[in-house]
């Protein structure tokens, strides 16, 4: 995870729920916010995301091979509970995704739970501008920090294929 840069009051402190105390400097700025759920709370206090920008961006693939039927591993960006908001896949290197079918598990081998069925088709890839945001198994699920997440076909696409995939979430301290 890239560091994260707040702005707030010149020379006010805030406490957020995990317990950190944070302090912007004398230009306001606070430097090095430990995690997401910090930031959140300090955008609750009124503190604006200076750096990254602000995202729910918990995880992402790039390049996800969509010719293979292995697992390949989601790295999730996140040591707190969150709870999964939308998944999509975009930017494929082919015209017209035809084939490949899966989902994303929270172990290997399609194992734990799917949070994507393996049912999930890709056919709305059409081309790199295009995006398709995936149908979630079980939206209500709040994850322990530490899950991981898996993309796993069930079908490949036949020919080399792939695209980048991201995950959207809430996040819980």
């Amino acid at each position: 995870m890239s560091t994260i840069f707040m702005l707030g009051v010149a020379n006010r402190s805030y406490q957020v729920p995990s317990g950190n105390v944070y302090v912007a400097d004398a230009n306001g700025i606070i430097a090095s916010v430990a995690t997401v759920a910090d930031q959140k709370s300090l955008s609750a206090l009124g503190c604006a995301t200076l750096n990254p920008n602000p995202t729910n961006q918990i995880g992402k693939l790039l390049a996800a091979n969509f010719n293979v039927t292995t697992d390949q591993l989601i790295p999730i960006n996140n040591n707190v509970r969150f709870q999964i908001t939308a998944i999509r896949v975009l930017n494929t290197t082919v015209n017209a995704m035809s084939t490949a079918v899966g989902g994303l598990y929270t172990a290997a081998s399609k194992g734990g739970t799917a949070v994507v069925a393996n049912t999930q088709v890709y056919t709305g890839l059409t081309n790199a501008a295009t995006a398709l945001s995936l149908t979630l198994a079980v939206p209500a699920l709040v994850w322990p920090a530490g899950t991981p997440l898996y993309f796993s076909l069930s079908t490949p696409q036949g020919v080399a294929a792939a695209a980048d995939i991201y995950i959207d979430a809430e996040v819980y301290p």
